[in-house]
């Protein structure tokens, strides 16, 4: 994973929604929990049920950068201040703010911080690769911009179908799907290490289209903090947004910030390294950026840092992958994936969700 696209921040903002880890790992006052960092959402999010502690892990160094950021703010700022300091609400005194979270950062991370106050100028938010690939699309799309408004201010789900099928879902959508599924695009161009991992039989673009659709006709726009990003590149004032970033959970997140370690490294060697510890996984899709033998012992680590019937939650985005079938530890509550991805409001991941068993004696 040695590539230079993981030597910038890929995602800053929430592309997952945090209720179906939730959901899936019942988090209790006892766990400690391994979670990828990625943006940082979800291990902020995780708080929300106060567990005992989380490790965020990435070998990414600036996604845990971000996270330090995001940390720092919520130690020092109230919830309007940080609204605005992330980049939801406008703010001209971003830089000033920021000289109040330095004494909260490690020194790499006003290393780089230093070297990129354009992020926190604009708001970091937004500033990953990721956000800033689908600001880019949306400005392909400008020609298409009152449809887009339509969707994003339909009051009712019957209401937005009714435009997405009769005006939005036309030969244009589905040249433009078929260009941005397009393999060659996010190889070459994006140069997006993942997309060399999709089984040459996986027709993405008629994936994509089913999935979007299902997200279209089942949850309303306006609402979806995820479809928020997809149709209008950053946050509405009328959608819900991530479990972290709610007024209601300010407090409780703030009390809980410290229960956050920030690990920096490989997942494989620290799961290595740490038998037995941790009753709760979140490792988003980590499949798409692991070869099928890494992928394999990664899971063989994340069995030997389990506790007796830890938790786990694992998305699966383009790269579907079964570990039970090399693990028979693993138990898969095929039950609950099918309910998690149905009521996702991402609405383009499967789900691997259940319990790891290590003595079948124990089984309850």
């Amino acid at each position: 994973m040695g590539n230079s696209f993981f030597k910038e921040i890929i995602y800053s903002s929430s592309n997952e929604d945090s209720e179906s880890e939730l959901k899936a790992l019942r988090i209790n006052a006892n766990d400690v929990i391994l979670c990828i960092t990625g943006s940082g959402a979800r291990s902020l999010d995780l708080l929300v049920d106060s567990p005992k502690k989380i490790v965020s892990i990435d070998f990414n160094e600036t996604q845990n950068f971000l996270l330090e950021l995001k940390k720092a703010a919520f130690k020092v700022l109230n919830h309007e201040e940080l609204i605005k300091f992330l980049g939801i609400d406008s703010s001209k005194d971003r830089l000033q703010v920021y000289t109040r979270l330095q004494p909260h950062l490690s020194e790499n991370a006003i290393a780089f911080w230093s070297k990129n106050l354009n992020y926190i100028h604009q708001g970091v938010l937004y500033c990953g690769k990721w956000e800033r690939i689908l600001k880019a699309l949306l400005r392909l799309s400008s020609f298409r911009k009152r449809t887009i408004k339509k969707l994003i201010n339909a009051s009712t789900i019957e209401e937005q179908k009714n435009i997405w099928n009769n005006k939005w879902d036309n030969i244009i959508w589905k040249m433009f799907l078929k260009v941005i599924s397009n393999r060659f695009l996010w190889i070459n161009i994006i140069r997006e290490p993942g997309a060399k991992l999709i089984p040459k039989n996986f027709d993405v673009y008629a994936y994509m289209k089913r999935l979007i659709e299902y997200l279209a006709n089942n949850f309303l726009i306006k609402e979806n903090h995820y479809a928020n990003l997809l149709f209008n590149g950053s946050y509405l004032n009328s959608c819900i947004l991530p479990h972290h970033l709610r007024k209601e959970n300010f407090e409780l997140i703030k009390n809980n910030i410290d229960k956050i370690e920030i690990v920096t490294g490989s997942l494989l060697d620290y799961l290595s390294a740490h038998k037995n510890e941790f009753s709760a996984f979140s490792v988003s899709d980590f499949s798409s950026y692991a070869p099928e033998e890494l992928y394999h012992s990664i899971w063989k680590n994340i069995l030997y840092a389990s506790a007796e019937h830890a938790k786990f939650c694992e998305r699966m985005f383009l790269v579907k992958k079964n570990p039970e079938k090399r693990f028979k530890e693993i138990k898969r509550n095929s039950e609950l994936e099918e309910k998690l991805f149905l009521e996702d409001e991402t609405a383009i991941y499967t789900f691997c969700v259940g319990t790891i068993i290590k003595n079948p004696t124990l089984c309850p």
